[in-house]
């Protein structure tokens, strides 16, 4: 059998120390790591350009790994290949191939053969392969080893050394090499490489960003010339100094946030039309941008956009730090709302379609209250009301706003409209007397008038985006794709896996099996703890709480986690009563501005049949043992799938109630006083159900800082010794399901399908939680109490 040094000529230092490695020729296990490329090699005497003596074509795509090789010697001629199979993470993978010969390669000495091959790099500084070579056909048998060192723990300069044993050979005549490389600038460097054979090859590697070429000298053991090996690659960006000298051109990066703006996908993607675009990778491509001099800028088209408040002011934060590294960021508009406007004010350029307008009314909280439907419908409605801003049973109870619900409302909204107003006049041409008295006066605006207010600064529609990018950069700008950024971004050479922030997403309701999931949810977090990869945790919350238990649940998991590594909460648009509850435990709570938070309180309450049976036709009986045993028995409701109780408790049994209700308050206070390290006394004195905004609840002491995710991500890697922009960034659980079933259901049905709050993310809800997602968990949950918001504390999305 050939030996594995004339088998893999093409490469020129062991495949577990460089990257591509002949994409699984040379080591199986090679593709996992190596990502998406295409490598030409051929060998040549080195002296006409076109003698071309051995040629190969190898290829990897998702850990898969494909390769054909030409030789000839003399008259004989053989054809190779090899398929191979590989998986793994950044510090390790394994694999496994076939290589097959045809033509003259008994001859040459090539047999089929099975390969399995690891590797291994458990930190910046060392790099280790392994390989085993099974010939079909003889009982030849090779084992390889490899490895790598770093000394400084990056690519500048790497030694290596690999030796080859095959079945029977005694020690001494094991065949080996050793060698160094050194990146003189990135993407560039000088390889030599000795053999035991006293053999000796040199070579220079220059990467191009998706292309690479390299050629190495080959000199025999006598010193005389040996021939050139040369490769050309294409695929997957490599960190290259030349590429970014010799690039002609800026470019620009185009976002379209038409439509909503959800934190996860769907598993399979939404049934109809393209995934738009998630929140983290909005923030994340923003990022990217600001940090690569070669974009010089941003062009967004909001048209269409469904976004919440307090998530359009982390991307409009976000677009403002890249502003401060350079970027022009351009927005375009057809037409437009307060929170769309919001972001797009920041922009250097505000573009608006000429037939279309902006309509800026201010902000207001609304409710609808349907104790009146309720009671033409025959349902009885029985409200526990023990804590005085915890208004979430108002809706079914009363006819309009308490004036301590009016009071929470009306701050949470003062704090909204200043807020955006501030932002706005302070990147528009215009005070804030005159934005008032538009929002005031006006209502509306055509396209001309937003113009001649200051409110945009040109008519265009989105089409001819290219001259104002033009116009607005004093140049030429190419067109570069998302994700192509995104692997320029993180391209890199490096060796081990880099530490981990993982993102968790706590979305929904606090429920044990939907909404937020609870139990999963749990599950996630706590080997979040134990995963050594995982330097830190973001925890982002969006939920308007629900289940108490589910609401436990999830914040006992953050506080194990919480003691053995540093947690982070980045509360989004509503972090409220048992959203809050989740929270607490974190080592730092930070909150946007227009975040809703809070709300420290208990609810319950009794809705049962006054009539509705009569009205429906509906009837039911029960046969009991025990007092109270027909008390959760009833009239089934047709699509909610719960039942009305066909009677009011007694007096006796809402003493009983309210003590439930009471004892869990206890409960819920010291929790937080617990995880904010904080009196019991201090967190009554701002609870009693109290909704704040963001800036409220720091006043308050529930949230330590007012900011986005990035700015979480940030305090996560501070917490760890992370040096800014050290550690990638993980999702956890970036999918949300299957399919957005709910967009495709009724009324009820579709919320509930998704679960409370959970809808939003295929669409965003106009309200914190449906009437009818409150209702069912009502319902659902009577006599026991609840930690939820009430529907329409939140903004909706426009």
């Amino acid at each position: 059998m050939a030996s594995y040094y004339e088998t893999t000529d093409f490469l020129g230092a062991p495949p577990a120390s460089f990257r591509e490695g002949l994409l699984g020729y040379g080591n199986p296990a090679v593709p996992a790591l190596a990502g998406n490329h295409l490598v030409a090699a051929w060998t040549t005497d080195g002296r006409a350009a076109a003698s071309v003596q051995d040629w190969g074509v190898f290829t990897s795509a998702g850990g898969l790994g494909a390769g054909l090789v030409r030789r000839k010697a003399g008259p004989l001629r053989a054809t190779g290949y090899h398929l191979s199979l590989s998986g793994g993470m950044g510090d390790a993978a394994f694999g496994v191939g076939y290589q097959g010969f045809s033509g003259d390669a008994t001859a040459l000495g090539r047999y089929n053969r099975l390969t399995v091959g690891s590797v291994a790099r458990p930190s910046p500084y060392l790099s280790l392969g392994l390989a085993g070579n099974i010939a079909l056909e003889t009982d030849d048998r090779e084992v390889v080893g490899e490895v790598g060192v770093r000394p400084l723990g990056t690519p500048r300069l790497t030694l290596f050394a690999d030796a080859a044993w095959g079945e029977g050979a005694a020690l001494a005549d094991v065949p080996w090499s050793a060698g160094a490389a050194v990146e003189v600038i990135d993407g560039v460097d000088l390889r030599t490489r000795v053999f035991d054979s006293e053999a000796v090859s040199v070579g220079l590697r220059v990467e191009l960003g998706r292309a690479g070429l390299d050629t190495q000298s080959r000199i025999d053991p006598a010193g005389d010339y040996g021939g050139q090996v040369n490769r050309v690659r294409a695929g997957d960006y490599e960190p290259s100094a030349v590429a970014e000298a010799v690039r002609d051109d800026e470019e620009h990066v185009e976002l379209s946030l038409q439509g909503p703006v959800p934190y996860r996908e769907t598993r399979f993607g939404d049934l109809f039309g393209d995934a738009p675009p998630r929140f983290y990778e909005l923030l994340r491509t923003i990022r990217q941008a600001g940090e690569k001099d070669r974009v010089a800028a941003l062009a967004l088209t909001l048209s269409g956009i469904e976004v919440r408040p307090e998530l359009a002011w982390e991307l409009r934060t976000a677009l403002q730090r890249a502003q401060a590294r350079g970027v022009t960021v351009i927005a375009h508009l057809e037409n437009g709302g307060m929170t769309a406007y919001h972001l797009a004010s920041v922009a250097d350029v505000v573009a608006l379609d000429p037939q279309g307008g902006l309509t800026l009314p201010g902000y207001a909280a609304g409710r609808t209250f349907v104790k009146g439907t309720l009671e033409k419908l025959g349902l009885g409605v029985q409200a526990w009301r023990f804590f005085e801003y915890k208004s979430a049973f108002e809706r079914f109870s009363r006819t309009d706003y308490s004036a301590a619900d009016s009071l929470q409302r009306r701050a949470y909204v003062d704090d909204q409209y200043e807020l955006t107003t501030d932002d706005i006049t302070a990147a528009r041409p215009l005070g804030p007397d005159s934005l008032d008295r538009i929002i005031d006066e006006k209502l509306t605006l055509t396209a001309r008038e937003a113009r001649q207010a200051g409110l945009v600064d040109t008519l265009a529609r989105w089409h001819e985006r290219d001259g104002l990018l033009r116009k607005a950069t004093g140049g030429t700008t190419d067109a570069l794709d998302a994700d192509a950024l995104d692997q320029i971004a993180t391209a890199t050479r490096d060796w081990g896996a880099a530490p981990e922030i993982a993102l968790v997403y706590g979305l929904g309701a606090t429920q044990v099996e939907a909404g937020m999931g609870s139990r999963a949810l749990s599950k996630k977090i706590r080997d979040l703890a134990e995963d050594d990869d995982v330097a830190a945790v973001v925890f982002r919350v969006d939920s308007p709480g629900g289940s108490p238990v589910a609401a436990a649940q999830v914040g006992e998991a953050i506080r194990a986690c919480a003691q053995e590594k540093p947690v982070i909460v980045s509360q989004g648009q509503v972090a409220g009563s048992g959203g809050y509850w989740v929270s607490t435990h974190a080592d730092t709570i930070v909150a946007g501005p227009n975040t809703v938070t809070g709300s420290i309180g208990v609810i319950g309450g009794w809705i049962y049949d006054e009539g509705f049976g009569d009205k429906t036709g509906l009837s039911s009986d029960v046969v009991q043992r025990g007092e109270r045993a027909d008390l959760l028995q009833g009239l089934q409701l047709p699509l909610l799938g719960v039942s009305i109780p066909t009677r009011k408790l007694t007096d006796e049994e809402l003493g009983r109630v309210e003590t439930v209700i009471r004892k869990g308050y206890d409960e819920f206070v010291a929790a937080v006083a617990a995880g904010r390290d904080t009196t019991e006394a201090h967190i009554r004195d701002v609870g009693a159900g109290r909704i704040y905004s963001g800036l409220d609840g720091k006043e308050a002491g529930l949230v330590d800082e007012v900011g986005g995710l990035p700015r979480a991500v940030s305090l996560a890697r501070e917490a760890t010794g992370l040096a800014p922009g050290e550690g990638a960034v993980r999702e956890v659980n970036p999918t949300s399901g299957t399919v957005n079933v709910g967009q495709f259901l009724p009324g009820p049905l579709g919320v509930l399908a998704d679960g409370p709050g959970q809808g939003s993310e295929a669409r965003p809800a106009t309200q914190t939680a449906p009437t009818q997602t409150v209702l069912h968990l009502l319902l659902e949950h009577q006599p026991g109490p609840l930690v939820l918001l009430p529907p329409g504390a939140v903004p909706a999305a426009e």
